[in-house]
């Protein structure tokens, strides 16, 4: 059976905001954003300790599994797969974290640290029974973090969400109700750990 012409189409431009949006490069690109905000040039040097916990250490842990056929790919689309690295990533991430504090780390970059802590933690929390969509809540809780941080012109970035939940659905890669939980999961934490934290 032939595919329709359109259907190939949006599924290419799926595949294309599904790489483009992985939850690694979306916290590379975050956490300077993050840092520029908080505390200008200086916040973009304390985001790149941040980034060595959150996004490099947990992506060469995924990279190795995938290398050494542990993970089927770098997006652990099996729900099986994911217990270990994320379990791992929260262990990285919470080891970010002493540091920033131990450091004297701007707030607010202490405070997303924290936050993408707890969020890893509920979301594995609830992959080990349900697969939850990771790619829409760290593109959930980016955009809750720029909104606080940089007010209404950077609540645009909200424009993201639907998009990112539209491509997991056109891949099948998650159910309607997976992208909403992954929405509610990363904003909603991100949203309370940082207003706790009295940022902004």
């Amino acid at each position: 059976m032939t595919v329709p012409v359109a259907a190939t189409r949006a599924r290419r431009a799926a595949a294309l905001v599904t790489t483009v949006t992985s939850p690694t490069l979306l916290l590379a690109v975050l956490y300077p954003v993050v840092g520029a905000l908080a505390a200008g040039p200086a916040g973009v040097a304390w985001s790149l300790i941040g980034m060595l916990f959150t996004v490099a250490i947990p992506a060469f842990i995924v990279d190795r599994g995938v290398r050494t056929g542990r993970y089927t790919d770098h997006h652990l689309r099996e729900r099986e797969q994911r217990a270990v690295p994320l379990g791992l990533a929260a262990l990285s991430v919470a080891v970010g974290v002493v540091v920033l504090l131990a450091a004297g780390a701007p707030r607010a970059i202490t405070a997303l640290q924290l936050a993408v802590l707890v969020t890893v933690g509920v979301a594995t929390g609830i992959t080990l029974v349900w697969k939850v969509s990771f790619h829409t809540a760290v593109v959930a809780a980016a955009a809750a973090v720029l909104t606080l941080l940089g007010g209404p012109w950077w609540g645009l970035s909200w424009l993201a969400v639907p998009v990112v939940g539209w491509a997991r659905l056109v891949l099948r890669a998650h159910t309607l109700a997976q992208v909403l939980a992954g929405l509610v999961v990363g904003a909603g934490v991100t949203t309370a750990v940082l207003l706790l934290a009295g940022v902004p």
